[in-house]
């Protein structure tokens, strides 16, 4: 109905104004990211606010730029010149928005894009007599080769120069060495070889690059602790370019490999039987084994967690999103050194809350999120309103729930892991929350709810005629006196049904042991095999009790053998 679409949507735009963005607090924003997971972080807000179908606003722009002049030195940190130049563009482009009809393909883009495709600048790799490119090739040497800095949209062109320099040098030197390799079938210098063509992918910021490199360091792996740690790191690069889609498959080669290295933990019973046969010392240095392998396997499974919650998260599986992401105990160690560099604590603790409320149940929300220690020990100081929603949440303070919401909306918008899914879970919220208030009534006026949620009234029966028509509230609306009236559930009808229900299947259950008990006591015994087709012809037994009863009709029966 109009009503529903129109109180459901907002634009990115919209949502945004919900944020002070001169105020815009970048320390919790960045948290404890770093390396390429920060990149990934800062770059998603440009991607989000200056994609093709946005339409940039004033504060849109203030907050890219920021964000932009923010992600540049930690960019220099690298290699990837392509993104360097792409976020120059980008700059640029909050500068002078008027020109962005010209470079709207070139932005929002992956990282495996090229800086300058249908930009406003390119640095061609080399010019026409094959020297690289200068400062004033290309159109790079128009209006921003003059002078300026950075903040400005105007790239520094050495560094460019220098890191593709750098890059061709180490590529060249990786190769020469992997030919020798080779040749001479040297298979751990060859998988180290391509452990460093990975790495230099990855600090060019190229994921093809690198997840082609780690395929080749599979090949000449040679023991389960080498799988092991190349599995951990593909998982590591997946998740700090927030490519999760490409993980189900390495994530159960992962653990298949995890299980015949460290195999899960012997039950008491089977420890016992194997004491018995032991010397105190063997002993002992068995159960100190053990203890390494269940410490690795407990930190390689909380990053098997972190993953497939992501996975899940992916496939809109809440329950499962919330329930990989909430088994991540801090009291375990918590993510250990994934802490920054693939995901925060921060922002496992965020998608556990969201997940949860869109799909748990009040007793399960209390006991997974308010009532678990290790769940509060994962919220930031700055993030104390996570709490503060669970609580509205579970003691149904629904006026309380919304307000929430609504500044919750340009927090999810921002988060690179859950921007796709930020309307979605914020309004599968919003719905569990209104079938949860009118559960008690039979009838309800829009006009009370309006006053309980704290919404516009119009708002209001928007999304209560949305789930009248999706039948999550069982009811009709009177448009006329805006009254909800719920379908009274016939539990008198109910009982008879389950009770006529249960009578039937009682009674074919003592007819059936009746009957039994009768063929048995005319010595004739039922043969509970199918009848096949060589005995289609086969004659069936018809036993008449009192000249009344006929069991004609019943399965091939034989006659019980004499004695």
């Amino acid at each position: 109905m109009s009503h529903a679409s129109t109180s459901r949507q907002r634009s990115v735009e919209e949502i945004i104004t919900e944020l002070d963005v001169e105020g815009f607090d970048w320390a919790s924003y960045e948290g404890t990211y770093r390396g390429r997971a920060l990149i990934t972080r800062l770059s998603h807000i440009p991607s989000l606010l200056l994609s093709p179908s946005s339409r940039p606003t004033p504060q849109t722009l203030l907050l890219t730029r920021t964000a932009l002049i923010r992600l540049i030195p930690h960019i220099k940190s690298t290699w990837d010149h392509e993104l360097y130049l792409r976020a120059i563009n980008q700059i640029y482009e909050t500068l002078h928005p008027s020109q962005r009809s010209f470079n709207s393909s070139g932005t929002g883009g992956g990282q495996e894009q090229g800086a300058g495709s249908g930009g406003l600048m390119d640095l061609d790799d080399d010019d026409d007599d094959g020297r690289p490119a200068t400062a004033g090739s290309g159109a790079a040497s128009g209006s921003r080769a003059g002078g300026g800095g950075e903040d400005e949209g105007v790239p520094d062109i050495r560094w460019v120069e220098s890191v593709r320099e750098q890059d061709r040098k180490e590529a060249t030197r990786l190769d020469v060495e992997l030919r020798g390799y080779m040749s001479n079938l040297i298979k751990e210098s060859i998988r180290l070889t391509y452990l460093a063509f990975a790495q230099l992918s990855l600090k060019v910021g190229s994921y093809q690059g690198a997840m082609k490199n780690y395929a080749a360091v599979r090949e000449y792996s040679t023991s389960p602790q080498h799988h092991v740690d190349l599995g951990v790191a593909i998982l590591e690069t997946s998740i700090a370019f927030n490519l999760a889609s490409s993980l189900p498959g390495h994530i159960s080669k992962l653990e298949a490999t995890l299980d015949r290295l460290h195999p899960p933990p012997q039950t008491s019973k089977n420890q016992a039987a194997e004491a018995a046969s032991v010397t105190a010392s063997d002993l002992r240095e068995r159960r100190a084994n053990e203890a390494r392998s269940a410490s690795v396997r407990r930190s390689v499974m909380v990053k098997i967690r972190v993953a497939r919650g992501l996975v899940a998260l992916g496939h809109r599986d809440w329950t499962k999103a919330g329930k990989e992401s909430g088994a991540i105990e801090e009291e375990e160690g918590g993510l250990g050194d994934w802490e920054g560099k693939a995901i925060s604590t921060a922002d496992v603790a965020l998608i556990t809350a969201f997940c949860v409320l869109a799909s748990a149940d009040r007793a399960r929300i209390r006991a997974v999120l308010l009532d678990r220690a290790s769940f509060r020990a994962q919220i930031d100081d700055h993030a104390t309103w996570i709490l503060d929603l669970v609580r509205s949440f579970v003691d149904a303070k629904y006026g309380d729930v919304m307000t929430l919401l609504r500044r919750a909306a340009p927090i999810l918008l921002l988060n690179p892991f859950l921007s796709e899914h930020s309307t979605t879970l914020i309004d599968l919220i919003k719905s569990r929350s209104i079938v949860q208030y009118v559960q008690p009534f039979s009838t309800i006026q829009i006009s009370t709810m309006a006053q309980a949620f704290g919404l516009p009234e119009n708002e209001m029966l928007g999304l209560v005629e949305d789930l009248v028509q999706r039948k999550e509230i069982k009811g009709k609306i009177d448009l006329i006196d805006k009254v909800v009236s719920m379908t009274s559930p016939n539990h008198r009808g109910e009982m008879f049904e389950t009770a006529l229900k249960v009578g039937r299947t009682s009674s074919e259950m003592t007819q059936a042991a009746m009957l039994r008990m009768k063929l048995v006591e005319a010595g004739i015994v039922v043969d509970p095999r199918a009848k096949s087709a060589d005995s289609a012809g086969d004659e069936l037994w018809d036993v008449e009790e009192g000249g009344n009863e006929s069991t004609a009709g019943l399965p091939t029966a034989v006659p019980a053998s004499s004695s």
